[in-house]
């Protein structure tokens, strides 16, 4: 992560976001989130949509939480760190002569850095408490918001990313099917929509959150 002259945040995340994920917060994602309970594919989603809620307020609270202040030169090392140039991103700019105000900030940042304090997260979303199970949202506070702040935002763009992959498949009967049979050699009887979710989620118990063929 670094900021351009005008504080726009920039990221490089991987291909898969399992790469940019603590291994510890996608294992609890998917023991919590992967495995319908007694193929209860609705009761899976809800859970998906609950921490993705989650995820995009720590991730607002994380851009309402950066300084105002902040070093250029440093910001042109972690650039060249992440194999970008920020000389390259600033001479596009001027040559795009963008006049839109892309600066990175949150307008309720009270609210937002709540989401950072040690004591804990307020889950202000209704029914969130009931929907995701506490230990969950221990260990994603313990793996996200912990990390140093350059790599934090991979992080929680990853876990984002990787929740919504998951979300996609356990709601789309077809795509699962397929991704079984492209992703992990093919799929059994029953093939109704829940014994593919079923299915799909005892091979991840076995092999883990990534695709180990």
């Amino acid at each position: 992560m670094f900021r351009d002259s005008r504080g726009v945040v920039h990221t490089v995340s991987s291909v898969d976001p399992l790469d940019d994920l603590p291994p510890d917060a996608a294992r609890a994602l998917q023991d919590a989130l992967l495995r319908p309970v007694e193929g209860d594919v609705g009761g899976a989603l809800e859970r998906c949509d609950a921490v993705t809620e989650l995820l995009d307020r720590w991730q607002d609270a994380f851009f309402a939480s950066l300084p105002d202040v902040f070093d250029l030169a440093e910001e042109r090392r972690w650039a060249v760190e992440a194999g970008m140039s920020l000389d390259e991103i600033e001479a596009q700019y001027a040559e795009e002569n963008d006049d839109v105000d892309l600066t990175a900030g949150d307008d309720d940042e009270d609210d937002a850095l709540e989401a950072l304090l040690p004591t804990g997260v307020p889950l202000d979303e209704p029914g969130a408490r009931e929907v995701l199970p506490e230990d969950l949202v221990s260990m994603l506070e313990r793996e996200l918001l912990l990390l140093p702040v350059r790599t934090r935002l991979e992080a929680l763009v990853a876990a984002a990313d990787l929740v919504e992959n998951w979300s996609d498949l356990l709601a789309d009967e077809e795509k699962l099917l397929g991704h079984l049979v492209l992703r992990h050699g093919g799929a059994h009887a029953p093939l109704d929509h829940e014994g593919l979710a079923d299915r799909h989620a005892a091979l991840h118990a076995q092999t883990g959150p990534g695709h180990g063929l």
